[in-house]
């Protein structure tokens, strides 16, 4: 009996196209799954995913507390017939001017800051100066309630004599939460968390 010929080429061929096949399929799966890390990353990603909101903590001193809440105040007041500004120094300060019979009248409420709780800022008025005249507080504050709209963001209380700076409606339009934390004149610290939309 005739002796058959091994085909080295043919079985070197079969040997070639299963180690690409091998080496595919490693590749493969090598390519298509994730790293521990990366896994962890990914769960990560998907819990921040479901968030609305990421917090920050933020400081502030007086210049820069006057700068932020006055930047917000010249945004959210609307084209009426009063203008005000709020100033932070020894005490919290409260300044505008309104036009009263034509003309063109300053005023000053110097009051006590403090926050509520709900972290707005909250202003307990001591004097108010219409002018260089000293006038009763209550009865200013509620012709002010009672002629002028100065919208969600002061909230007048005539009978508290108190006006109440609502940070939330300040900072709507970025849809940004804002909450004092601390609001120390005598240490020049003012503190802030402040909520901020992740999508």
């Amino acid at each position: 009996m005739e002796e058959k010929k091994v085909n080295y080429w043919k079985w070197a061929f079969f040997v070639l196209v299963g180690i690409l096949f091998i080496s595919g399929c490693y590749l493969a799966t090598k390519v298509t799954s994730q790293t521990k890390e990366q896994t962890n990353i990914a769960k990560v990603s998907d819990k921040n995913s479901k968030q609305k909101y990421t917090s920050v903590d933020v400081t502030l001193d007086k210049k820069q507390a006057n700068a932020t809440i006055n930047y917000y105040l010249r945004k959210n007041q609307k084209k009426g017939k009063i203008k005000y500004r709020f100033l932070v120094d020894k005490s919290a300060i409260m300044m505008g001017t309104t036009k009263i019979l034509g003309k063109n009248v300053s005023f000053t409420l110097y009051t006590k800051p403090t926050l509520d709780k709900n972290g707005n800022i909250l202003l307990k008025v001591k004097s108010v100066a219409i002018g260089s005249l000293n006038a009763p507080a209550g009865f200013i504050l509620k012709y002010v309630k009672n002629n002028y709209d100065l919208g969600k963001v002061a909230i007048i209380d005539p009978k508290a004599k108190t006006i109440t700076l609502d940070l939330n409606q300040l900072t709507k339009k970025q849809d940004v939460l804002v909450k004092g934390t601390k609001l120390d004149l005598v240490n020049d610290e003012f503190k802030f968390n402040v909520k901020v939309p992740l999508k």
